[in-house]
């Protein structure tokens, strides 16, 4: 345990240090364009931190979406789409929120995936068979929504392994699909997916919803705008930007009929992800 924290530290510290230095000379071009020697400085030192976060977020934004190398255990997207889509929800399921995305979704007659926080799963076990029961994909988000790759290996192979077992629990059926919070996987969460036998999914396309500025409006706009046959589409019925539960996910509900009924228009069938022929894991 020792010597993973401190591998791990030690590969922090090399991006960071590798992002800060590309930074400091891409900077340091630039300041050369300034007559100010004043001025020429102030820019070098407040560029090199502003270049330093926005290519961490870059890579960061790059390794969610497209990862590095050969991922074909990683699913981004659906396999083989057709004309379909598939909607899913992450953090929940939420007492306040979840039972009015379900409401919508059976009026509309769509399916979808939720990725439930095995906390949330014990708090809310009637909701968990509620999804199952009315047809909707039951998938593992972590038990505590944790950061995987800071997470020692026997707790991360403990939370994925307590979610499984409380989702089957409560309504009789084994997740087929494992999603990190955030996005954030490493090697040992891919390896664990398959020994466990489940997809790890991501998403091709965030509603956004997790803004804390997110309109009903806008997350419809952006969604509608961007979906194309194949997307995975990654909703919020719970949870926060950084914490467990307590954001407004009100817009998201707000949202979720026109977002269904603006996909339909397009042409778009919704499905949930085990009727979109992924691949299981053998």
């Amino acid at each position: 345990m020792i010597i993973d924290i401190f591998v791990r530290g030690l590969i922090f510290m090399i991006f960071i240090s590798g992002s800060t230095v590309i930074s400091y000379y891409a900077t340091r071009l630039l300041a050369f364009l300034i007559p100010s020697t004043f001025i020429s400085d102030i820019f070098l030192w407040s560029g090199t931190v502003l270049f330093s976060a926005l290519l961490l977020m870059g890579v960061t934004y790059y390794y969610v979406y497209r990862g590095f190398g050969t991922q074909a255990d990683i699913i981004r997207r659906v396999p083989e789409p057709g004309n379909r889509v598939a909607i899913t929800f992450d953090d929940g399921p939420s007492e306040k929120y979840t039972p009015r995305i379900l409401d919508i979704l059976k009026e509309k007659n769509a399916k979808a995936t939720f990725f439930m926080v095995g906390m949330q799963v014990e708090k809310n076990p009637e909701l968990v068979r509620r999804i199952v029961e009315e047809g909707h994909d039951a998938g593992n988000h972590t038990y505590g929504h944790i950061t995987v790759p800071n997470s020692p290996p026997p707790r991360l192979a403990a939370q994925i392994m307590r979610t499984n077992l409380a989702i089957l629990q409560h309504s009789g059926v084994y997740p087929q699909f494992l999603r990190p919070p955030r996005g954030l996987y490493d090697m040992r969460m891919r390896r664990l997916a398959g020994l466990f036998g489940q997809n790890l999914i991501l998403w091709s396309l965030s509603s956004q919803d997790w803004h804390p500025r997110a309109t009903p409006a806008g997350i419809a706009r952006r969604v509608l705008e961007k979906a194309s046959a194949g997307d995975i589409i990654l909703f919020h019925d719970s949870g926060s930007l950084l914490g467990k539960e307590g954001a407004n996910r009100q817009p998201t509900v707000d949202a979720l009929g026109p977002v269904i009924d603006g996909l339909r228009a397009k042409g778009l069938e919704i499905a949930g992800l085990e009727e979109t022929i992924i691949p299981k894991v053998v």
